[in-house]
This record gives C-alpha cells, sequence and structure tokens, in this order.
C-alpha cells in the first residue's frame, strides 16, 4: 500500500515543491527495493558460512539396501512411446525455462524447453561431441514448435554446451550452461567416432560453467530471444574443494564439472547453484559429488564454492543434481548411470541406471537417503538403459529421455558404438520420455503413475 502511495503523489509532490526532490527519490529507490522484500535475493548480505554445509556421504551400505519393486521400477518404454519434439535431431537432458520460485515459466503465453540436440545423422554415441542447445515452444506442453538454437556459433564458450539451466525474470532470461571443450577443435577434424576404444579424435573435455542473458523480444505470438550479453565462465573447479574438470582418468570416465542448476532457497532468499562434481583430494574414479555454490552479487554473475551437499567413494557421476521444495522439506535429486558406479557395488538389478534422491528439513543439511538407500526410480531390470537425465518438477512429476530400447542381455553401453548405423536407429530413442509421478511422503519416495510426454 505504501508503494502504491507513494507512485500515485510522485508527480504531485515535485510539482508543488522542488525542494523534496532528493528527498522522494532517496525514498522511492528505498521503498521500491524494501516493498516487497520476500522477492528480493538475500544476496552479498549474510553470506553462507562453509561450515554450515553439512555435507553426507553415499556408501556403498546405502545402496546395498536397494530392493527392486514396483514403486521403484520404471514402466517399460515402447519405442514409439516418445514424442519427438525436433524432428531431424537426436535429443536427450529437457529442460524448461523456470522462474526462480522452481514454477515452470510463461513467456508470452508459452512453456520453453531447452534440450540437449545432435543432428540425427550422427551415431548416437557421437552425439555429445558435437551438442548444442535448441529451444522449443509450446502453448498446452504437448505439442511443440522447434525455434532452433539458443545461441550462435561465435558467441558460444568451447566447443560444445553440456547440460545446464535457464531462467526468467523481469523479462530477462538466464542461460547457465556447461562450456564443454577448446573452441575451434571440432572444426580440425578432432571428434570422436562413436565407438568404443576410439583414441583419433582426441578432443579434449575441459568443463567450466558458463552465462550469458538475453532478453525476450517483443513478439507477442512466439518466444525469440536477443541482445545476449557476452558469455561469460562464472564458475570453476578450484582443486581445493572440487577436483579440475581438464580429461578423463584411466578408467575412461570424464572428470565432472558441469550441470548448473540454480535454486533460491525461501527460507533465506539466498540463491545458490548446484552442479555435478567430483571432491578434491586423492585422485579416485568414484569420488563423485553434489557441488554447491552461493551467488554473491544481484545479476548472478559471480558465485561463490561452498563444500558439497553429497558425496561419495562409490560412483563417479552424481549428474543434474537439483531441487524441489515439498512440505517444508528438501528433496535432492539426480541421475546416474550403471557403469558409473564402482566395481564393489555396480550390477543391473542392485545398482541401477536410475534417479536417486536425498532429502533433509534444512538446505544446507545434512541430508539422508530416499528409501534408506537413495534409489527413487529405476530402469526396469529387462530394460536397463531405456530411459535417462530425470528432471523432478515441482508437483512432484519427472521429465526424461528416451535412451536405448531392447538392448540384448550382457550387452554394455560401451559396447554400442561397434554395433553399427543400423542397430542405433533401431535402438535408440532420442526423443521426450513419459512423463512419471511420485508420490512424496517424508523421506518414501515411489513411482505410482505414468503421464504422456509433456510438460505441465
Amino acid at each position: 500500500m505504501m508503494y502504491k502511495y507513494f507512485i500515485k503523489n510522485l508527480n504531485f509532490m515535485i510539482m508543488k515543491k522542488n525542494v523534496w526532490l532528493p528527498f522522494l527519490v532517496a525514498g522511492g529507490f528505498f521503498l521500491l527495493a524494501s516493498c516487497d522484500p520476500e522477492e528480493q535475493p538475500n544476496v552479498g548480505v549474510d553470506p553462507t558460512d562453509p561450515a554450515e554445509v553439512q555435507t553426507v556421504e553415499w556408501t556403498a551400505e546405502h545402496v546395498r539396501l536397494i530392493s527392486r519393486n514396483t514403486g521403484n521400477t520404471i514402466p517399460r518404454v515402447d519405442f514409439d512411446e516418445g514424442v519427438d519434439v525436433m524432428p531431424g535431431y537426436h535429443q536427450w537432458d529437457y529442460w524448461p525455462i523456470l522462474n526462480l520460485d522452481g514454477s515452470i515459466a510463461r513467456i508470452n503465453g508459452y512453456r520453453v524447453m531447452i534440450v540437449l540436440t545432435a543432428p540425427d545423422t550422427v551415431l548416437s554415441g557421437k552425439r555429445h561431441d558435437i551438442v548444442r542447445h535448441r529451444y522449443a515452444i509450446s502453448k498446452d506442453g504437448i505439442n511443440w514448435e522447434d525455434k532452433g538454437m539458443v545461441f550462435t556459433e561465435d558467441e558460444i564458450i568451447g566447443s560444445r554446451q553440456w547440460a545446464g539451466s535457464a531462467y526468467y525474470d523481469q523479462g530477462l532470461v538466464y542461460f547457465y550452461y556447461t562450456a564443454t571443450g577448446e573452441k575451434g577443435e571440432l572444426n580440425s577434424g578432432r571428434i570422436n567416432s562413436g565407438a568404443p576404444g576410439d583414441d583419433t579424435g582426441g578432443i579434449s573435455y575441459e568443463q567450466r560453467i558458463a552465462l550469458s542473458t538475453a532478453q525476450v523480444a517483443n513478439q507477442s505470438e512466439t518466444v525469440v530471444f536477443e541482445n545476449y550479453s557476452q558469455h561469460k565462465v562464472i564458475l570453476e573447479a578450484d582443486g581445493q574443494i572440487y577436483q579440475p574438470a581438464t580429461g578423463m582418468d584411466e578408467s575412461g570416465t570424464v572428470f565432472a564439472m558441469r550441470d548448473p542448476f540454480i535454486y533460491r532457497d525461501p527460507a533465506t532468499n539466498k540463491i545458490y547453484m548446484t552442479f555435478t562434481a567430483r571432491e578434491a583430494g586423492d585422485i579416485t574414479t568414484y569420488n563423485g559429488a553434489v557441488g554447491l555454490a552461493e551467488a554473491v552479487n544481484n545479476d548472478l554473475t559471480q558465485w561463490k564454492l561452498l563444500p558439497p551437499l553429497v558425496v561419495t567413494n562409490i560412483n563417479s557421476e552424481l549428474e543434474r543434481p537439483h531441487f524441489v521444495l515439498y512440505n517444508n522439506k528438501y528433496y535432492l535429486y539426480f541421475s546416474t548411470h550403471i557403469e558409473k558406479f564402482s566395481p564393489e557395488v555396480m550390477d543391473r538389478v542392485n545398482s541401477p541406471e536410475g534417479m536417486y534422491g536425498f532429502v533433509c528439513d534444512s538446505f544446507l543439511g545434512p541430508y539422508e537417503p530416499l528409501n534408506g538407500s537413495a534409489l527413487v526410480a529405476a530402469n526396469p531390470i529387462e530394460d536397463p538403459y531405456a530411459t535417462f537425465s530425470w528432471h523432478v518438477l515441482q508437483n512432484n512429476t519427472v521429465l526424461s529421455n528416451t535412451n536405448y530400447y531392447n538392448i540384448q542381455p550382457g550387452l554394455e553401453v560401451g559396447e554400442f558404438g561397434a554395433l553399427g548405423e543400423e542397430w542405433d536407429r533401431r535402438h535408440f530413442g532420442g526423443t521426450l520420455a513419459p512423463r512419471l509421478v511420485l508420490s512424496v511422503n517424508g523421506n518414501v519416495v515411489t513411482l505410482t503413475n505414468r503421464l504422456a510426454p509433456s510438460l505441465p
């Protein structure tokens, strides 16, 4: 009410008394900054003490508690059940543009989905080496229009862009992404074939987190981005908390510093970023971590590294970590592959390809594994690679992509690239998978249903 009164009477007061002008301007800025305090990020004020972060470990003992049942097994997906959001392209990681409160943004009445893509003329195993971000728009979340590349080639950092997240705020979109490799290296012929054991490409795997913002163009019947800011690296591993992501180890596992997800904690209004990382220290293959950083300026371009929320010694990649707040509890979800587990726990049944999660009453921890083991949703035993890259929305439904279907028993993912183009076309999906429905009750989260591939 005070804000509305101030704006209504501002011009009258200035015209009547010029002497009021300095006080009105100062007072107006004060009111504008304070009239909606719940919308103001608590950035740069009372920064998080690293000691406040209570890191927990995901252990072999947790994984050994996994017991497969209908409540944690994704129903089998038929080859034609996925929706081809972008014909002509392999599609995998999907993420909608969100508001900072985590809800799905509506821009000019449209939902907007960002997608990792590569032309479907290449082997699926090669797609990560040439990946680009595209976006599609939809009025109903079911029917999509491909709007093309998010970025132009001369703007991007690195040779390819891995997963990220995007946020809409007052006409501006923040595009966070993983900048991977060296600019120009793909033009020099340095590219992997998608076949196992290929050492002819030699492309690089350096990862850092980058940002560009863009304005939404004044075109009411579509969604177009313009006036991009210069792309900027905003976060890199420091070697003290997180292992630098500069290549791969002897097992072929790529060091991780990627998958930024932004979250504003409603309890404090502080803005945090989670990301896929590896804990610093002894260089081992299976020291995956859910990394954490905090925004230290209001335009969300500067970030301070904090200790990880979750670490492990039995898995190398806790991918695409993200949050949902439900019934005053923080739910932290991530995805991982079968082959990313350590030999002591790895098998198709008891360490499945799936979505895992932790829960806590406080954002900074300590978190405990959901369902005792952390497993929430796994691909069926008879089709262990069918879907991947799960993303939980605020209504507790889950996006993912179709992956590899109807795989011969005993065939490992590292062997797929050698099976040829025809096999790849028959077994790789690369589309939006049916949406899953979760039942969430404290530290117990189970699957209850699935919906058509869509965005609510």
